[in-house]
């Protein structure tokens, strides 16, 4: 369904971000809100779709964040996140291991788990799909309905 024809709330906690969102999206209907995704200011079961893309593993604290999705989203209702993330099953190499901290001085961990981050909330989500995309599958696309 194009994007037009959705009811559609984007946040971000840069104003920088927004903005260039708003000049991408000029004379839409999305809403844009300046919002920490740690605490995000939406009532429980706010939204059908929520969808987290590159931010749980800039946010400080990604457990709080990702639970932030779960509570706004309604039950049934879907969550996509797409991230870059450690493995599951596998550590960092070692030059990822000697890089991380430096990479995350830069804004990004590349160590994040995403399998710790979910632990909190799996009864309250069902995963769906868990997929590795783009760069030897650092990145992943994973969809979860909020049960």
């Amino acid at each position: 369904m194009p994007y037009d024809q959705l009811e559609i709330t984007a946040i971000d906690y840069s104003e920088d971000m927004l903005q260039k969102a708003k000049e991408k999206f000029e004379g839409s209907s999305i809403t844009f809100l300046k919002m920490d995704a740690q605490q995000l200011e939406f009532n429980d079961g706010s939204f059908d779709y929520v969808i987290g893309s590159l931010i749980l593993s800039v946010v400080p604290d990604s457990t709080k964040a990702f639970g932030e999705m779960i509570r706004v989203c309604r039950k049934e209702g879907l969550v996509v996140v797409f991230d870059k993330f450690a493995q599951p099953g596998k550590g960092l190499s070692f030059v990822k291991k000697a890089f991380r901290h430096v990479i995350k001085l830069l804004g990004t961990d590349i160590g994040v788990s995403f399998e710790e981050i979910s632990q909190t909330e799996s009864a309250r989500v069902r995963l769906i799909s868990d997929e590795g995309v783009m760069f030897g599958n650092t990145y992943r696309r994973i969809l979860l309905k909020k049960v």
